[in-house]
């Protein structure tokens, strides 16, 4: 029995780490990579729920453990245990959608972003109502974020922000109030596009709106609502910061 464990950990393990590691890479192609890191995934909880019962069962029998077998069960339990951090509870219920945006009716088109940029299987063009009704349903809070700031400073702070999150900015337009950038999630490393657009909605208020694209996959296990919201919060710190900077 601690062999076969030993050896579908040891499969288990190696699987996970190459698909990550060959995805990245761009050796490995979506689909293969995403089915056998999900398989990698299932066998290490697998090993991991045996080990332990293994290992309550020699306690009780008083037989001692090798070393590398609890470390085995450690790096096993290490896989799924990142996996399902990076994705969390909301990602495991999130709706088959990945085109999010706080503006369904109007949403903010990509201008410089082109189609056959890198590697990606889903469209810049947004889906229209299949996609909206779900998203109301399950993101209720995202939509546009009305602010008492000029559009100008609304704007350069969106930027700043942008930045401040890692994105890699690949166009801006400050004519139109306009950004598009790119988000690499931590994981496997996936790529999705972003637009930002700012408007005057009085003397000295504004309106801004994003949305967020997964390039590849159905689902985006709610990766694009966390951006967006993370965004808005701290895009909301740093104009609170420059009102209180200007009293």
């Amino acid at each position: 029995m601690i062999k076969i464990i030993n050896r579908s950990g040891q499969g288990a393990f190696l699987t996970a780490v190459v698909t990550i590691v060959g995805y990245r890479a761009e050796l490995l192609p979506f689909r293969l990579a995403f089915m056998l890191f999900i398989i990698a995934l299932l066998l290490c909880t697998l090993v991991v729920v045996a080990g332990l019962v293994t290992l309550a069962v020699g306690g009780f029998r008083k037989k001692p453990m090798r070393g590398e077998f609890l470390l085995l069960i450690v790096a096993c339990a290490i896989c799924p245990s990142v996996a399902f951090f990076s994705v969390g509870i909301d990602g495991l219920r999130a709706p088959m959608i990945h085109d999010i945006s706080t503006d369904t009716n109007d949403p903010p088109a990509f201008i410089f972003t082109r189609e056959d940029e890198g590697f990606r299987e889903n469209s810049l063009v947004y889906p229209g109502a299949e996609v909206s009704d779900q998203q109301l349903q399950a993101y209720p809070d995202i939509k546009t974020l009305e602010l008492d700031m000029t559009p100008r400073a609304v704007y350069q702070k969106a930027l700043f922000v942008a930045s401040l999150l890692g994105w890699n900015i690949s166009a801006q337009d400050s004519l139109i109030l306009h950004f598009e950038a790119q988000a690499t999630t931590p994981l496997f490393g996936f790529v999705d596009d972003i637009v930002v657009r700012v408007k005057a909605i009085g003397e000295d208020s504004s309106a801004i709106d994003i949305r967020s694209v997964s390039r590849v996959g159905v689902s985006d296990f709610a990766a694009n609502a966390k951006r967006i919201r993370l965004f808005f919060v701290h895009l909301e710190q740093e104009l609170a910061n420059l009102k209180q900077a200007q009293k």
